[in-house]
């Protein structure tokens, strides 16, 4: 029976641990509830100990989980397309752009910004593309076999599913389930609260071992003898779906992978030691300042049977044969405790890279600026490898699943409407690409290339039918993306740029390019100039003109000339000469 091989891998990946080398065991259900009560700063075994006394958690596991999110983060902006060779440029670009703006429709946004939440926490992050929709998997209900490297090795998937009925019955009619009205009605007569779903991806022994996807419900009760109480007949659930299928729908992404166990390294798991010991310095110096404030008096008279918080009044004369001194109950090991806690507090720092000068945070007084520059270079080396890696699966996902469904809901017409900046970007290049067409033309009728002139003449025309409109809608034809070819490029550089800093370059910039002019035209100059852009994570092609100048004046100048006209050869002046001026 399908539900028991399912209540079985269940019950093995709850309660088994596996073994990632000789003594090292793992098991992924600790380690994600362990996360849930760390990052809400809650102890697993409640918040009052042995003795009756609040057990304070002083969490130290935030706010490097949210370093890590902020360092390796990047958005739908990021994802940039290139004309691959043999591709048309104009067509990659409307490509792009529709591709962002589906972007938005689809909340890949939010998909993103979740991935990058989750992966501190819990070490993985895992998407379900549910009809083309993506969806973030809620690792509690996420069981896997713990030993697969990834999850196209893994043995089986399954998904847990908590329906009301009312979700049930409508998520059964929108994906075509079976056995929904049963189901219900058995529900209703039994006490549970949810209707308890598995979906499951993998092989099936009943099935020759065909990877099938197969959708049950947890619904009946076994039957059991009354005189005995020995189970007759296990309850077999009710089947919804079954289907053979090549591969499973989820797309999992990695903060640090170690070999021998699905789930990555994440940061709440790498701070588990620190986290523990800390909350015991804590709640020592708490129980150390609580006896502490704590005012006591001693005497040797034994006549003296007060309590001065309740029986002593201000101003009260006590007649006491041997002076009556308070005790010392003052903690001297403060001292040990700050040493402590600066250990561990630097036990964290290295271990998660989240120095102070990457949280923004003031450097201690005296710290070199060397050091500090080093700090910075070194974490931000460790982020951009971590960043990198999941830019690489991000990119895989788009390939393989994001963009192929893309394609398919954007085959038919439809418009794009295009203002600003991008409308002076597709003006250009159609405008570059009607003048190269028409150029061919003429050569191709003449049999000769036509003059400068006549080329400026013949853009300047193009010119001014082009740029008439402030906005345009633009009709994207049905199948222009079919044999697109292009290239995914994730630019994650400069996430970490100060955006005071980037001004300041982009001012730089233009008042080199005004002071001399030849740095857009000289190549060697234009070279190096590129270079310092690219290097300061700024566009270079942002500063290239992208309109011809006087387009207008170019045309009627052209069009002024009648026939056979042209510029008249400058006189020479001889050496020495001092050439004449007119006013």
């Amino acid at each position: 029976m399908i539900l028991k091989q399912i209540e079985r891998e269940k019950q093995d990946f709850e309660n088994k641990e596996i073994e990632v080398v000789p003594g090292l065991y793992f098991n992924q259900k600790d380690v994600i509830e362990t996360s849930y009560f760390y990052i809400n700063s809650r102890y697993k075994t409640g918040d009052i100990d042995v003795d009756g006394n609040k057990k304070y958690f002083f969490n130290i596991v935030r706010n490097p989980c949210k370093v890590f999110t902020k360092s390796i983060d990047f958005d739908t902006k990021n994802i940039n397309t290139q004309t691959a060779g043999g591709g048309n440029t104009l067509t990659t670009w409307f490509f792009e752009r529709d591709l962002k703006f589906w972007f938005k429709d689809k909340n890949y946004g939010h998909i993103l910004n979740s991935i990058f939440n989750d992966l501190p926490i819990f070490g993985s992050a895992v998407v379900k593309m549910v009809k083309g929709e993506p969806k973030m998997v809620d690792l509690r209900n996420f069981i896997v076999d713990q030993s697969a490297d990834d999850l196209d090795r893994a043995n089986y998937i399954i998904e847990i599913h908590n329906f009301t009925p009312v979700e049930f019955r409508q998520t059964g009619k929108k994906l075509g389930w079976d056995n929904v009205d049963e189901v219900l009605k058995e529900f209703r007569e039994s006490p549970q609260t949810h209707i308890k779903v598995y979906e499951r991806y993998g092989e099936v022994e009943e099935e020759n071992n065909e990877y099938r996807r197969i959708v049950i419900a947890d619904i009946g009760k076994d039957q059991i003898n009354e005189r005995t109480g020995e189970v007759i007949k296990q309850k077999e659930g009710r089947l919804l779906s079954n289907h053979k299928v090549d591969r499973h729908p989820y797309w999992e992404f990695h903060a640090e992978k170690i070999p021998g166990r699905w789930l990555g390294v994440g940061v709440v798991e790498i701070l588990r030691d620190p986290q523990i010991r800390f909350n015991e310095l804590s709640n020592e110096l708490a129980r150390s300042t609580y006896y502490a404030s704590i005012r006591t008096f001693q005497t040797r008279d034994e006549g003296v049977n007060i309590n001065f918080n309740t029986d002593v009044v201000d101003g009260q004369v006590i007649h006491s044969e041997d002076p009556i001194s308070q005790i010392d109950m003052s903690d001297r090991n403060l001292a040990f405790f700050n040493q402590e806690f600066q250990r561990w507090l630097q036990n964290r720092d290295e271990n998660t890279f989240s120095y102070d000068v990457v949280q923004g945070e003031r450097l201690p007084a005296g710290t070199p600026l060397g050091s500090a520059r080093i700090a910075a270079a070194m974490a931000g080396s460790y982020f951009g490898q971590l960043q990198e890696n999941v830019a690489l699966s991000v990119k895989e996902f788009l390939y393989k699943t994001v963009i192929p469904n893309f394609l398919k809901e954007n085959s038919n017409e439809h418009y794009i409407r295009l203002v600003g900046e991008d409308l002076d970007k597709v003006n250009q290049m159609i405008i570059n690409q009607k003048s190269f067409e028409e150029v061919i033309k003429l050569a191709l009728s003449r049999k000769s290339f036509p003059s400068k002139v006549q080329f400026d003449a013949i853009k300047a025309g193009i010119t001014d039918q082009t740029k008439r409109l402030r906005e345009k809608s633009v009709k994207i034809s049905k199948d222009t993306y079919k044999n697109i070819k292009y290239k995914i490029d994730i630019i994650i550089t400069g996430e970490q740029k100060d955006v005071n800093a980037m001004a300041n370059d982009m001012v730089f910039i233009l008042q080199a390019i005004t002071s001399d002019p030849t740095l857009l035209t000289d190549p060697r100059k234009k070279k190096m100039l590129y270079k310092i852009m690219e290097a300061r994570g700024l566009n270079p092609s942002d500063f290239e003109p992208e309109v011809e100048e006087q387009p207008q004046s170019i045309l009627q100048q052209s069009l002024g000339k009648g026939a056979g006209g042209g510029v008249s050869r400058p006189t020479p002046v001889p050496m020495g000469a001092t050439p004449e001026r007119t006013l």
